[in-house]
């Protein structure tokens, strides 16, 4: 079942979005200014999203600690497969693809908004030993969070989430 479900999931692509049609040039469409506001915010060096969320699927598929918790008693991540600590906490870096509609955030779904996801990381994250050092605090003002969940949004791909072939009837 497990080969089964990896090889259906291999034919999930999206690459149909906003994002995808303004970096191909289509014509008549553009990123809003908001929108490019989000894109240089994400791909600068004072986010460093760029680092984890990079690629066609937006992931480096590599799995990091971001900080979310202390303490992962119930839950050791990547620890659990590997029996090593320094993977403790650590989590495969998911796509953002889409991101808008996979609420809740985090691998325990314990963040319920994009807003609350960047406020997360505005924190810093917790001081977890394994915590990856790109995760460090920064400052956002409300226009530039605004601008960056406008560019997350535009990683949605209507197309896909709309076929018919994906549907439960």
């Amino acid at each position: 079942i497990t080969k089964a479900l990896a090889a259906f999931e291999r034919t999930l692509i999206s690459g149909n979005s906003k994002y995808d049609k303004a970096m191909n040039a289509v014509a008549g469409v553009f990123l809003t200014e908001s929108e490019v506001e989000g894109y240089n915010l994400f791909f600068g060096d004072k986010l460093q999203c760029k680092n984890c969320h990079s690629g066609f699927n937006f992931t480096d598929q590599d799995f990091q600690n971001n900080g979310l918790l202390e303490n992962y008693d119930t839950d050791e991540g990547r620890a659990r497969i590997t029996g090593l600590s320094e993977d403790i906490g650590k989590f495969k870096i998911p796509t953002l693809r889409n991101v808008e509609l996979t609420a809740p955030y985090m691998h325990d779904g314990s963040i319920g908004t994009l807003n609350e996801v960047i406020d997360f990381y505005m924190s810093g994250g917790s001081n977890h030993p394994n915590k990856n050092n790109l995760i460090q605090a920064f400052t956002l003002t409300e226009t530039e969070k605004q601008s960056l969940i406008d560019f997350l949004k535009t990683l949605t791909d209507e197309t896909f989430i709309n076929n018919p072939e994906w549907r439960n009837n």
